[in-house]
């Protein structure tokens, strides 16, 4: 009888170290700003310990959350779309 294959679990440092291009690793205070609406698109960032909040801010001056994210993810991602800018604002929360 044939065994189920296991799901691979996706590994990120794996990956990162991997890729060859350039990698740094940043530590922010809680309540920094990481990236500001409106700021070049130039990286992907990988949150590997803390936690992020993504806002988007209304022309009318209205903040809306967007996202809450934790250790594993990636943000900013919006730069291998073709955005120039970011759409939104990424804080340090923890």
């Amino acid at each position: 009888m044939a065994r189920p294959k296991q799901p691979r679990s996706f590994d990120a440092q794996k990956f990162l170290d991997s890729t060859g291009v350039a990698k740094r690793a940043v530590d922010f205070r809680p309540k920094a700003t990481i990236y500001a609406q409106g700021d070049p698109a130039n990286a992907i960032l990988y949150l590997h310990n803390g936690g992020v909040k993504l806002s988007v801010v209304s022309s009318t001056g209205k903040e809306a959350v967007v996202g809450v994210l934790g250790p594993g993810d990636f943000f900013g991602e919006g730069c291998l779309a073709g955005q120039s800018v970011r759409m939104g604002t990424a804080t340090a929360i923890v």
